[in-house]
């Protein structure tokens, strides 16, 4: 090859180089501008999710689970898992409908909490515990009480409230392999509900004291390491509430920050600092917690005499930032978990992200009465089915 043949191939390899950078270069700008027309503009949003990510799903062509309504089943979902509990029986389905684990629990009234890949179960108003990772049943157990509410943090650790007979509540706190830490008694409140850091450090006791002519509710924040040894003294914060307000749910975020709804207000309880960071208004018609290191609320507002529309606002428990994702409908019931949430609209149901973005809009012919929601799984519960989707 002569050196005139070498220099044009060289050239050649050089042009053919340049054209591959700039393809690259102009795929990566139209995905850029893509995703930027696709974040601020709903038209175009709609129509990406419709016809490219097809996002919309119909009931009549969906995977489902069979159950019978004679046999008084109870649907819970978690983690990627859908559970059904009949005749003691706890069957556990994957997102393709398929029975992967059947575990023996001897619950006909169950009550649930699950965080990650844990899931508890109890009898309600019973004795009986269980802890479930994943398919595995790790531990089961009894209290001498009856059970009242029941809470698991990532870890695993379990912490349940149970009506005495010498006092009004007793807190325990189980470590992850069933192991009873403490004891907490309470004789002048009532625990309307408990949550454990997620570094295992602190359990957190939402009070209510009715004594009064006025409701008073109270946080107090127990040091594990302290109560380990001396229950009595291993109250680390006790934090008053508003006069009146009444508390109805606790639920610990990332870096120990917790976060307490009232049936007036939302706080944040962080280094024995109580912060109002929500104040309900007239228009605000639902709220939660359980959403992974945010709160998610809805607010209705008025388009004209006979429309409305809702709007899901979230808000980051950390940095204030808020995203708003609207519906053009009323809302008839609102789920979170982890870092989904569920929107509820009689035959319709959207299915969102933290981020505001649609994952899945499902429509039905008939009335949606339950929806049950993992991290990666959903379920539409009817009296002989429960239909999935996959977020």
């Amino acid at each position: 090859m002569s050196i005139i043949d070498i220099n044009q191939y060289k050239e050649k390899l050089t042009i053919k180089k340049r054209i591959i950078i700039v393809s690259i270069f102009l795929i990566v700008v139209a995905i850029i501008i893509t995703g930027i027309i696709y974040m601020k503009n709903n038209n175009f949003r709609d129509w990406m999710d419709t016809y490219i990510f097809r996002k919309n799903i119909e009931n009549t062509d969906i995977t489902y689970i069979e159950i019978d309504s004679a046999n008084n089943p109870s649907v819970y979902a978690y983690d990627r898992y859908i559970t059904v509990l009949e005749k003691n029986i706890l069957s556990m389905y994957g997102s393709n409908g398929n029975k992967l684990e059947e575990i023996e629990v001897n619950i006909s009234n169950p009550i649930y909490n699950s965080n990650g890949r844990y899931l508890c179960i109890a009898e309600n108003k019973g004795n009986s515990i269980y802890l479930i990772s994943g398919e595995n049943l790790l531990w089961q157990t009894s209290v001498e009480g009856t059970i009242e509410k029941i809470t698991v943090n990532k870890n695993g650790y379990v912490s349940v409230v149970e009506k005495g007979t010498s006092y009004k509540n007793i807190v325990i706190l189980f470590d992850s392999d069933g192991k009873e830490l403490f004891k907490t008694y309470l004789s002048s409140s009532i625990a309307i509900t408990s949550d454990i850091s997620e570094d295992n450090k602190y359990l957190a006791i939402a009070e209510v004291d009715t004594s009064k002519a006025i409701i008073q509710s109270n946080i107090k924040i127990i040091s594990v390491d302290k109560a380990k040894s001396d229950p009595t003294n291993s109250v680390e914060y006790n934090m008053v509430g508003n006069e009146g307000a009444l508390i109805t749910n606790i639920k610990y975020q990332d870096k120990d920050k917790l976060i307490c709804i009232y049936d007036d207000s939302i706080h944040s309880i962080e280094k024995g600092q109580d912060t109002e960071i929500l104040k309900f208004e007239n228009k605000t018609i639902m709220a939660e917690i359980k959403n992974k290191n945010n709160i998610v609320y809805a607010t209705e507002k008025s388009n004209g005499i006979f429309s409305t529309s809702t709007n899901i606002i979230i808000k980051n428990v950390y940095n204030n930032n808020e995203t708003t994702y609207e519906v053009d409908s009323t809302v008839k019931s609102l789920q979170v978990y982890d870092t989904n949430i569920a929107i509820n609209l009689g035959s319709e149901a959207e299915f969102i992200n933290t981020l505001g973005w649609l994952q899945k809009k499902y429509k039905t012919s008939q009335e949606i009465s339950e929806i049950i929601l993992g991290s990666s799984i959903a379920g539409i519960v009817y009296r002989d089915r429960i239909e999935i989707i996959n977020l």
